[in-house]
């Protein structure tokens, strides 16, 4: 059995085509993908963000199932409410609907990014970073 049994990727995303070859040849890999609590809640944003999101957490799990023998981990973090352009002047979005009563901030989303990176037998899962708006 070749390092594609069935061809599971080469039906990939453009970006998983570019890294996935290295990653399998060192048997090492971390991807992270960045989703969104919308993937959960509906979101704020649209219908059509909430379902790309949950598309992209089928994705993250299915690719997590495939490539842990391989030493290569797939996980995605999915932030809500953080103080970016996307949301700054939304008029469905203010402070009071997160439980924190606050905006998440960028350097949060990319701390718990880092922890990730950092932690080999976190595989298939997706992290929300959104304030208490969301609980698993």
């Amino acid at each position: 059995m070749g390092p594609d049994p069935g061809g599971q990727f080469e039906v990939g995303l453009p970006s998983d085509r570019a890294v996935l070859p290295g990653m399998r040849a060192r048997g090492f890999g971390r991807v992270i993908n960045i989703s969104s609590g919308a993937a959960q809640t509906g979101g704020v944003i649209g219908p059509h963000y909430a379902a790309s999101k949950a598309g992209l957490h089928g994705l993250t799990h299915g690719y997590a199932s495939l490539l842990a023998k391989e030493g290569i981990t797939v996980n995605a973090v999915a932030p809500s409410i953080i103080d970016t352009e996307m949301i700054i002047d939304h008029p469905k979005v203010n402070p009071a609907i997160v439980p924190v009563g606050r905006y998440g901030k960028p350097e949060e989303v990319a701390a718990v990014v880092a922890m990730v990176a950092q932690n080999g037998y976190l595989t298939g899962q997706t992290i929300f970073v959104n304030g208490g708006r969301y609980m698993i």
